[in-house]
């Protein structure tokens, strides 16, 4: 009867030992995960969400970077781990819209990278990686989605506080918003005369 069950359980979930995640999955998610399971790294759990999330997040096929990253976020993860996860699904959460979940997983992940600075440089050849998720999709939604600068300018000022952006950095990117908000300024006002025509 036990092998009954587990048949229908591809051999990579199997060997990450996902085979009762799996199985409670929908036909259609099983699908949508099993496109990426032949390329997916069998090491560990970890190891194979992180792949496949990965490779979803490369093609904007956010649903599935959030059912595996939601999934493997519920266990006993390391510290760089979880930040690991947290920025593979802080891009499918801003793609699928929910800015919320996005804002939660930045600040989370904000938190985490305090104390894991040196680890992310060291395995970055001595500098942090350009694109980091928990900070740049905070600007994204703060700014982007939300339209509240004085909120994005404080996150900026936050972040070179923290080592994550240099002072130069935060003067560009602070002019970059004064500029974004005029331009939407202009563009609701340009809109209105329009409405009134």
């Amino acid at each position: 009867m036990i092998f009954g069950k587990q048949k229908d359980v591809p051999e990579e979930i199997s060997k990450v030992k996902l085979g009762k995640w799996y199985s409670g999955l929908s036909d259609q998610d099983k699908v949508k995960v099993g496109r990426y399971l032949r390329t997916s790294d069998t090491a560990s759990a970890l190891d194979f969400s992180l792949s496949v999330m990965r490779k979803a997040n490369q093609e904007e096929n956010n649903s599935v970077s959030i059912l595996l990253g939601e999934n493997i976020l519920r266990d006993d993860l390391s510290d760089i781990g979880r930040f690991d996860v947290l920025e593979e699904i802080i891009p499918a959460y801003y793609g699928a819209k929910r800015y919320e979940d996005c804002l939660r997983c930045c600040e989370e992940g904000l938190t985490l990278i305090q104390g894991l600075i040196v680890k992310i440089k060291e395995r970055n050849g001595g500098s942090l990686p350009e694109n980091i998720m928990c900070r740049n999709y905070m600007i994204n939604v703060l700014v982007g989605v939300n339209g509240d600068y004085d909120a994005g300018d404080a996150a900026l000022d936050r972040f070179f506080k923290m080592g994550l952006i240099s002072e130069e950095d935060v003067a560009y990117r602070k002019q970059s918003h004064k500029i974004h908000k005029l331009q939407r300024t202009f563009d609701g006002i340009f809109t209105m005369k329009l409405k009134d025509q």
